[in-house]
């Protein structure tokens, strides 16, 4: 039975608030400058103050007509603010020129649509004050609040470095401004992905610092209620904001500027031969090597002990926790490592919340180890002053396992294991230590995802050979004099190898007429009924239905799908809401009905969400539980049979142009969000969740190559250890603990096949190493530089979306070709009619028949 908890708009709209709330991340505080009384007077500087960003771009993005701007907040908390500053914004934002954007996202479905409105689209510029508008101000207010706003890059366009990362000529010229005639400043990051902070410590008054994200439509009032003290700020950075953008592991090989082909990292930039790689006849073939390996993000700063402007997991509060009586200890039974420890709210005005994050120390022995990972996390309730919590914390065996490459196996290398804990990665304590005499192999699995031969030995990746870890005060001791908790050997670990995969045989053709009714009411199975279609009625189902060209055919003469020899379609778009190009072909003769995807991370459309750096930052799995229920009834609302989200890539490199659709840099937070979300829909509403896009698609430029600038789609170059333990586990991680029946893949090349036509991914890793037993996705796009639905299909891909007859013929061409078989079809279209037999779409199609 659905929760009903969130059918009304108000009560969405709080738990946004709630959201964009704990997500606010206070990074400063100098001399206790925040919270600020509302009745004293304050001027707020910054075109975010009306114009605030609240969403993202895209699949991502989000709109609300009621959102509340940063000025609505703070007037709705009766916050006393400059009349005057806000009427010469008022009068400066009027006279720009409006162009007004049509939203064409419901009717767009093919990759196309890229090469028209996948271009960087620059920061806004500051708006320009006269010196006596803002000296006058500054002679009536000793407190000025300054917003920096951005909504840049998203899908096909990364952000850029200059003018974007660094701040604009307009927003110096702001800062000098504000900072020379206000005697406290803060500054409010309103920014859909990192900016430099390091100038901040070029002001001595600017005492306060806060980031607040793109909100969703509540957040307005959400940063107002934590400026104003009513709320004790609790976020916690789900990524490193490092001292400059040339301080990340990933500045050198991140390629983001299409205005500069020049810059563009290639095959040659590395000494590696574009055709050996399957790349040829190209004017480009882009490459982004993953070359910081294991070191990405908090791994790499803390290994290589490199300074940092604030550390992963950092995030003030108005009161002082403090953590202790932490106890260790193994429990053999569950196969896990079970942690407690005690919070307190020292102070004696605020109530708040603390998160006790848990960290691992690997030894170093065959494999390099970063200096530690999170493996765990957990977040308190509000504390009122003086009070306590006890939290109990747990994580399995397996997270102390590494993967080697040479004999394809997870180890738990010999040595000492350190559980550190504390409130960030910065800010630790060893609490214990896990004694391994033995090394343990814990799975036996196959080399997948390898490196492309022709590029053996011709890359160097990242090696902390020779470098110093970060240290503090008293680490040497503390490890010293650690407890050991006790010893690990192999009798304590199931050991797991991989069971041979089964060959799916081909089904004989039966002259019948079964329905897919007869199946749900277990008159035949499965295999019998998809037994009796023709392979073109094969071919139908394992596309979208639509006619799979740009902007969903709009003017052209293009057929929604084939013909059976009558002139009568094939496919039929059976569903109640669902648009075609975002649907699954309804076969009317066989009672199969279509099914409806709707995008994205941050809804399906009704309620503006915070983006899901901003429910990173929450560090709260039953507040993003919240989430997954609510978003469940929106989607539930509009019919909607497979939401495209939770999207799990990683925030490789701070000018992602979609990180503000990803949770972090971190792989198990950005796993153990999207689990609570996507249990949040699954266990509430008959919805399943579609995580994306698997996999290794961190770039968004050059993502899927440009057909009319004949570039290739860009490579993914990864080491297969690299691959497993950072960026597939957030997906393996929603495979194993959710319901999840859907997954969607990504355009990249990697290791120089498509990730759409990766056996390796999406047959070997995903179904037989996992034991993924829904249905797979191909991201929308058009029929150009991206993988043929042909070779998608015999890879594991069910669906091809937008898919329509121009894949359907490339899908039976495949079969003349023997590119793809017969068995490979029966067996993808088993796989989504065992979800739409099972689905909401499908008891209604039948309902109306009786």
């Amino acid at each position: 039975m659905a929760n009903r908890t969130y059918e009304d708009q108000t009560s969405r709209t709080e738990l946004a608030k709630r959201i964009a709330r704990e997500g606010i991340v206070l990074l400063k505080n100098e001399k206790h400058i925040l919270p600020l009384d509302p009745t004293s007077p304050v001027a707020v500087f910054g075109r975010g103050l009306m114009e605030t960003q609240i969403g993202g771009s895209g699949s991502g993005a989000s709109d609300s007509k009621n959102a509340s701007t940063i000025m609505d907040g703070l007037l709705s908390l009766g916050f006393n603010l400059d009349q005057k500053l806000l009427a010469e914004y008022q009068k400066q934002l009027s006279l720009e020129p409006r162009q007004e954007m049509t939203d064409f996202m419901e009717i767009i479905t093919s990759g196309y649509i890229y090469e028209i409105w996948g271009v960087y689209n620059h920061p806004a510029k500051e708006l320009a004050l006269d010196d006596n508008v803002v000296a006058a101000s500054a002679g009536k207010d000793e407190t000025a609040i300054i917003v920096i706003s951005r909504n840049s890059g998203g899908e096909e366009s990364d952000r850029k470095v200059v003018d974007d990362y660094y701040l604009q000529p307009s927003e110096k010229a702001l800062v000098e401004q504000v900072t020379s005639n206000f005697k406290h400043v803060v500054v409010v990051l309103n920014t859909n992905g990192y900016v430099d902070t390091a100038w901040t410590n070029d002001y001595k008054n600017i005492e306060g610092l806060v980031y607040l994200g793109l909100p969703g439509e509540a957040g307005g009032t959400a940063l107002a209620e934590v400026l104003a003290g009513t709320y004790s700020p609790s976020g916690k950075l789900s990524a490193t904001m490092a001292l400059s953008y040339e301080d990340y592991p990933t500045a050198a090989h991140f390629s983001y500027n299409k205005d500069l082909s020049e810059t563009i990292l290639t095959y040659d930039s590395y000494g590696l031969d574009a055709t050996a790689n399957g790349s040829s006849g190209f004017s480009m073939s882009p490459v982004t090597v993953y070359h910081e390996g294991m070191y990405l993000g908090y791994r790499y700063f803390d290994t290589f002990g490199k300074k940092v402007m604030f550390p992963f997991g950092h995030g003030l509060s108005y009161t002082n926790f403090e953590i202790t009586n932490v106890a260790a200890f193994i429990d053999k039974d569950q196969e896990k490592i079970q942690v407690t420890a005690d919070v307190r709210n020292n102070g004696e005005i605020y109530s708040g919340q603390e998160v006790v994050q848990v960290y691992i120390s690997e030894p170093d022995g065959k494999l390099e180890k970063p200096y530690q990972k999170l493996t765990t996390f957990s977040k308190t309730k509000d504390l009122t002053p003086g009070e306590k919590q006890t939290l109990a914390l747990n994580f399995p065996f397996s997270e102390l396992a590494s993967y080697d490459e040479e004999t394809a196996s997870y180890l738990i290398e010999a040595g000492d294991y350190l559980l550190r804990v504390g409130n960030s990665s910065r800010n630790t304590q060893v609490v214990g230590k896990i004694s391994v005499p033995v090394t343990i192999v814990t799975e036996q699995l196959s080399n997948l995802l390898a490196l492309h031969p022709a590029n053996q030995g011709k890359i160097e990746f990242l090696s902390k050979e020779g470098v110093s870890s970060i240290t503090y005060d008293g680490e040497s001791e503390e490890i010293s004099s650690s407890a050991c908790i006790g010893v690990l050997t192999k009798d304590d670990v199931t050991f797991k190898e991989m069971e041979p995969a089964i060959h799916f045989e081909e089904l004989a053709f039966a002259h019948t007429e079964f329905t897919l009714e007869d199946v749900e009411q277990g008159k035949i199975t499965m295999e019998q009924f998809v037994a009796q279609l023709t392979k073109e009625e094969l071919a139908v189902l394992v596309n979208g239905h639509g006619k799979g060209v740009p902007f969903g055919g709009i003017g052209l003469d293009v057929p929604d799908s084939i013909f059976y020899e009558d002139g009568k379609d094939i496919g039929s778009n059976t569903h109640p809401t669902g648009q075609n190009n975002y649907v699954s072909p309804g076969i009317d003769r066989l009672g199969i009905a279509s099914i409806f995807y709707k995008d994205g991370p941050a809804g399906v459309r009704m309620t503006a969400w915070p983006i899901q750096t901003v429910m990173a930052n929450t560090w709260n799995r039953e507040l993003l539980y919240e989430f997954g229920d609510a978003v469940g009834q929106e989607a539930e609302s509009q019919q909607v049979d497979s939401w495209l989200a939770p999207a799990v890539n990683l925030h490789r490199n701070p000018i992602g142009g979609r990180n503000f659709e990803y949770y972090s840099e971190d792989p198990l937070l950005s796993g153990a969000c999207a689990v609570a979300v996507a249990n949040g829909v699954q266990e509430n509403h008959p919805v399943t969740v579609c995580a994306k896009h698997f996999a290794l698609n961190e770039q968004e430029t050059y993502r899927r190559g440009h057909s009319k600038r004949n570039i290739d789609a860009v490579d993914s170059i990864v080491e297969e250890r690299v691959a497993r333990e950072l960026y597939l586990k957030p997906f393996e991680m929603l495979v194993k603990q959710t319901k999840m029946m859907n997954i969607m893949t990504s355009f990249n090349k990697i290791n120089g096949v498509f990730a759409a036509g990766s056996h390796d991914l999406n047959t070997s890793i995903l179904r037989e190493e996992w034991d993924f037993n829904g249905f797979v996705v191909t991201d929308w796009g058009d029929m150009d530089t991206v993988v043929d639905g042909a070779d998608a299909i015999a890879a594991g891909n069910d669906i091809v979306m937008p898919g329509g007859p121009p894949v359907i013929k490339q899908v039976l061409a495949g079969l003349e070709e023997g590119r793809c078989t017969i068995a490979d079809l029966q067996k993808n279209v088993i796989n989504l009619l065992n979800f739409v037999v099972n689905s909401e779409a499908f008891k209604v199609q039948t309902s109306k028949v009786k």
